[in-house]
């Protein structure tokens, strides 16, 4: 268990490629103009952000700046979020 604790940040960045399979899968009948490109360059920005917070290899200087754009990602995302009810 002490190991899956200190290395509890391999998730965030394993969510990384997990998202990029899932934006192809969903946008493999769409054309290259229909491709809500913009919307999945911030996931890709945002969760590589959230992985460098977690990371504690990193200096703190990416670290923080990081996290400024993790809450700046998160609040953007939460304000454009598309209702689906």
């Amino acid at each position: 268990m002490d190991w899956l604790n200190n290395h509890a940040y391999l998730a965030a960045w394993l969510a990384l490629p997990v998202a990029i399979g899932v934006a192809v899968f969903q946008n493999r009948h769409k054309g290259f103009a229909e491709v809500d490109w913009s919307r999945i360059l911030i996931y890709i920005g945002f969760l590589t952000s959230l992985a460098v917070v977690f990371t504690p290899g990193f200096d703190e200087t990416a670290r923080g700046f990081a996290r400024v754009f993790v809450f700046t990602g998160l609040g953007f995302l939460i304000m454009d979020s598309r209702r689906k009810w």
